[in-house]
Formats: structure tokens, C-alpha cells, sequence
């Protein structure tokens, strides 16, 4: 492993999703334009919904009053993939890394976040499996975390979302990434138990660390890292 190869990886706790992806927005911009560092960011939104760049019309289950009825926005982004919901409960992982400076193609860097959650569930013996064709990773053809980024000179934002133990009620509210029939799973309705975010974060970093073969090193909120 590179000493040079690191990611500063922030826990942000729960978060609004327009703060996290401005957030995103300023962190891509720095480090394509050679500054900044290559970060992860973990977060848990509050309840919202998102559409793919090429997706905005909502491919919604219920009225749109309904959704707003929940509280909801409905916010389109600049990511790939189709429409999702986001909620507590639910792990969103996101990438700001220099692709170019990790000698990292695209489809590398995508099977990577998948085999990352693959390798969480794996954790808490449940086997997790990416679908040619179809984004994400499925347990026996249900789906357990949805895939969409952007990227930008070399440089990745958005990421993953795996659904951990959020309220997945909300999800029929949409058809999850544009797919009438899909059904969707969480990681502790697979286990057969409640399955706490907190190991799950911590199994997902050390996973990340190996797959992409880089130190993820923790930082607090205020932009010092952990231990210094």
C-alpha cells in the first residue's frame, strides 16, 4: 500500500442532502482544479428524494402531493442512475477522488464501491452479489444499495447507498432507479436482526481501505485528523 494513496474519510453524522451536495460540489471542484485531498464522505440523509441526470421527471408510485405530504423534496442531481430515496437508516457513501491520481478507470472504481458493500454484508453473513447489467448489489435478486456518480476531469463525486435499516415503506413511494418491479432489502431485514450504523461504517471504511488499496484515514469535523 502507497503512503501517498490516503483518503480522509468524515463521518457526518445526519445531514440535510442540499448541505452534503454542495459539500461534494466545492470538494470536486478543488481537487480538479489540483487542490483539496481525495475524501469519503458518510453520511445518513434525512428523508429525500433524487433523480438521476438523465431521469428528472420523477418516476413516482403515488401523486406527487403524497411524496410532499411525507416532507419530502424531490431534487434533481447531476449523478448517473435513475431515482432513489434516501433516509436514516440508509449508509450514503461519497467519493471525491482523483481517478487519474489512483491510476483508476470508471468501471473499476464502480465495481469497487460494490465490492466494498458486498464485503460488508459478507460481515454479517449475508452474501451480496453485483448483476451484469444492472447496477448496485442484490441478495437473491432484491436490491440492497443503489449506484449513481459524476465525474468531472478525472474526478468522482456521488457514490452509493446501502440500505442498512431504513424505513423502507418510503421506498414505495418510487420506482427505485426507474424499475417498476424491483424489490427492495435492507442489510437487517436479510440478517434477521437490527444492525446498528455504527459497525456498519466501520466495516465499510476498512473494506474501502482494502478494495481500493489506499489508507482511510479518519477526520473530525473540523478538519483535523484523528489522533493528531
Amino acid at each position: 500500500m502507497s503512503d501517498q494513496r490516503t483518503v480522509k474519510v468524515y463521518d457526518l453524522g445526519t445531514t440535510g442532502y442540499h448541505e452534503v451536495h454542495t459539500l461534494q460540489q466545492r470538494l470536486q471542484l478543488q481537487r480538479r482544479e489540483g487542490g483539496g485531498e481525495d475524501a469519503l464522505l458518510l453520511t445518513e440523509h434525512r428523508p429525500v428524494i433524487t433523480l438521476g441526470r438523465g431521469h428528472q421527471e420523477p418516476d413516482l408510485r403515488v401523486p406527487a402531493d403524497v411524496v410532499r405530504n411525507y416532507g419530502m423534496e424531490i431534487i434533481p442531481t447531476e449523478r448517473g442512475g435513475d431515482i432513489t430515496y434516501h433516509g436514516p437508516g440508509q449508509l450514503v457513501a461519497y467519493g471525491i477522488i482523483d481517478l487519474k491520481g489512483w491510476a483508476c478507470q470508471v468501471l473499476d472504481y464502480v465495481g469497487g464501491l460494490e465490492d466494498a458493500v458486498c464485503a460488508v454484508l459478507a460481515d454479517w453473513g449475508v452474501r451480496g452479489e453485483r448483476v451484469p447489467g444492472a447496477r448496485g448489489v442484490w441478495i437473491g435478486g432484491r436490491k440492497v444499495a443503489s449506484l449513481g456518480i459524476n465525474v468531472r476531469r478525472g474526478v468522482t463525486m456521488h457514490g452509493i447507498a446501502f440500505n442498512v435499516d431504513p424505513d423502507m415503506s418510503h421506498f414505495d413511494l418510487i420506482n427505485p432507479c426507474g424499475m417498476k418491479d424491483v424489490e427492495m432489502t435492507s442489510l437487517s431485514h436479510e440478517a434477521g436482526k437490527h444492525v446498528p450504523m455504527d459497525p456498519v461504517v466501520d466495516s465499510f471504511i476498512f473494506h474501502f481501505g482494502r478494495i481500493f488499496e489506499c489508507r482511510a484515514e479518519p477526520v473530525d469535523l473540523v478538519g483535523r485528523a484523528s489522533g493528531q
